[in-house]
């Protein structure tokens, strides 16, 4: 009898120790959502937005250029020979390669761009995740961005939001300070 009560106590002791380590083994946070609330992000994201406005006023200028071109070749193209208004022709449809072409490269450019100056703000935060991560002993961090994950219990994993955003320098609300218990379901 003595030996089945302390074959479960042992049972029952292994099992809690096993609760126990399995007790918030990985964190969750809002990737997209810090890196968007870093100070330094609004300031890319404003010189990408003069970066943008330059490119946008090219464009217009040479849509300008190009319906100008275009009425003209309209008003005139009764007067003109036809070779004349095969070589007009051509000159437009060049241009409006060229104009497509152009539109490409700058959506290239600006994501080249966008890419370049988010670097810096990706790497801080990738540190701050992974040394929280590493403050907690984690297995692994989810992103919970796009709803990617439905549920997940808060028994079992930690809410680092708030501490990551602490160590990138994201100023908290008082309510928001970091805490030792920040554990919330997915989407609060």
């Amino acid at each position: 009898m003595w030996k089945n009560l302390l074959g479960i106590i042992l049972c029952m002791a292994s099992v809690t120790l096993s609760a126990q380590e399995i007790n918030a083994r990985f964190g969750y946070l809002n990737y997209t959502q810090v890196l968007k609330e870093m100070p330094q992000y609004a300031e890319a994201e404003r010189n990408l937005d003069v970066l943008q406005a330059k490119y946008d006023a090219e464009i217009d200028r040479a849509e300008s250029e190009f319906t100008r071109k275009y009425a003209e070749f309209l008003q005139e193209q009764s007067d003109f020979p036809e070779n004349i208004l095969v070589k007009r022709h051509k000159e437009l449809q060049e241009l409006m390669e060229k104009s497509i072409a152009f539109k490409e490269e700058i959506r290239q450019v600006l994501k080249e761009a966008r890419a370049k100056m988010l670097t810096p703000l990706t790497a801080e935060l990738d540190k701050a995740v992974a040394e929280v991560a590493a403050r907690y002993n984690f297995d692994y961090v989810i992103n919970t961005e796009d709803r990617a994950y439905l549920y997940i219990n808060a028994a079992v994993g930690r809410n680092i939001t708030n501490e990551v955003r602490s160590l990138v320098g994201i100023k908290l609300a008082p309510k928001e300070e970091v805490s030792t218990e920040s554990l919330q379901p997915v989407g609060q």
